[in-house]
């Protein structure tokens, strides 16, 4: 009897921290999505598509240049002596180098485009991400493709939520 006594106010102490835990709250975010299907997503899209289209017309520019040299070279060749066959050759080689280190610049100048807006998106949707859990009284925001999330209710996923607002503040 005495045994319980001293178990009792323990028992009681366990039993209400128990009761004071409240289910934990969690959502989930699909960044992609917002970064892909978002009205400012798309905005950005189109840029990044227009950059592209431009880089890849001046490639396609130089690179009629270097076909056009090759077969003036080809037609030519045998007229040439070797002294004037060596200085073509060197001038297209050189024209090739140039070719190859402008196509280097474009892929690079894309990518560093594409990160700076990925960086700068990222910022603005935690913010949205950390203002809804907030208003929401959520304890955790999972990354839905990232976090190896299987299984979730609908009414966990926060993502049409989040593009509404980035959306808005895209305006």
């Amino acid at each position: 009897m005495k045994k319980y006594i001293l178990f009792l106010p323990l028992i009681l102490l366990l039993n209400g921290v128990a009761i004071a835990v409240d289910k934990p709250a969690i959502g989930y975010v699909d960044v992609r999505k917002v970064l892909l299907e978002s009205k400012a997503g798309k905005k950005t899209k189109a840029e990044f598509e227009k950059i592209i289209k431009e880089k890849e017309g001046a490639l396609r520019k130089e690179e009629e240049k270097l076909k056009a040299m090759q077969e003036a070279f080809q037609k030519d060749q045998l007229l040439m002596t070797d002294d004037q066959k060596k200085t073509k050759q060197k001038a297209f080689q050189e024209k090739a180098d140039a070719y190859q280190k402008m196509v280097k610049e474009a892929k690079q100048e894309v990518g560093k485009k594409d990160n700076e807006y990925a960086a700068k998106s990222m910022v603005e949707i935690r913010g949205i991400i950390a203002e809804l859990a907030k208003e929401m009284k959520l304890n955790l925001v999972l990354e839905a493709s990232e976090s190896g999330l299987l299984y979730a209710e609908e009414g966990m996923d926060l993502t049409s939520k989040v593009m509404e607002k980035y959306d808005a503040k895209a305006k």
